[in-house]
């Protein structure tokens, strides 16, 4: 049998993710066969500066792919748009995949609102409350009676409820993930010290569903 601690010695060095059981952890630096290191303790501002600096080459490259923001009259409209962008401009995809579902439903309802109130000169509060209480689905049917949408965007707009936002708002994290593949996944059976290369589905572990969601998210983020 192949020394366990040379093996895992071995196979970190190929390894981009290790993934172990806090069980599985406690037993090896009980037998004192591999010994973690605890991150260094770092102040408040420290541990800032390393996140702002890690993030800030990222943020280069995606703020040069991000478009022009559009011309928004909408206060409530531009306040979302804008901060949809700084939550891509910091890499927080997910949060702003969220948020474009966000954005997509509440223009609707601000729309169909205003067509339906003539312009908000009329502004009605107790009418906006009816408004606020529209779930996604009632919102597109909203707007579309109120002849805001052809039969072909009413139909983009349901595809996109059911593709995108739905998923994300309700975290369906299986169904976010459910195309990735895990190639190549080396399992190390600690008794025998056997490896076994295996193509892991994401849809079925969901310990690689979490390491796939944020590149999902980062592929995803501009095109929604």
């Amino acid at each position: 049998m192949k020394d366990i601690a040379a093996l895992l010695s071995e196979l970190a060095e190929e390894a981009d993710v290790i993934i172990s059981s806090p069980a599985t952890r406690e037993r090896l630096e009980r037998e004192g066969i591999v010994q973690f290191q605890e991150p260094p303790k770092r102040t408040i501002e420290e541990a800032l500066n390393l996140l702002f600096e890690k993030r800030k080459q990222a943020a280069l490259d995606v703020v040069k792919k991000l478009p022009e923001p559009p011309a928004i009259l909408s206060p409530a409209i531009g306040s979302l748009y804008n901060e949809i962008r700084e939550c891509i401009v910091f890499g927080l995809n997910g949060s702003a995949i969220t948020l474009s579902g966000i954005l997509v439903e509440f223009a609707l309802k601000y729309a169909a609102f205003k067509c339906e109130m003539g312009g908000f000169a009329n502004y009605d509060a107790a009418k906006w409350d009816e408004f606020e209480k529209l779930d996604f689905s009632k919102a597109i049917g909203r707007a579309a009676k109120a002849g805001l949408l052809s039969k072909e965007n009413k139909k983009k707009l349901n595809d996109f409820r059911e593709r995108c936002r739905n998923p994300y708002n309700h975290y369906n994290i299986k169904k976010i993930t459910e195309s990735v593949v895990a190639e190549g996944v080396k399992i190390v059976n600690l008794k025998t010290s056997e490896v076994e290369e295996r193509d892991i589905a994401a849809k079925d572990d969901p310990v690689i569903q979490a390491q796939a969601k944020p590149f999902v998210d980062a592929g995803s983020v501009l095109d929604v």
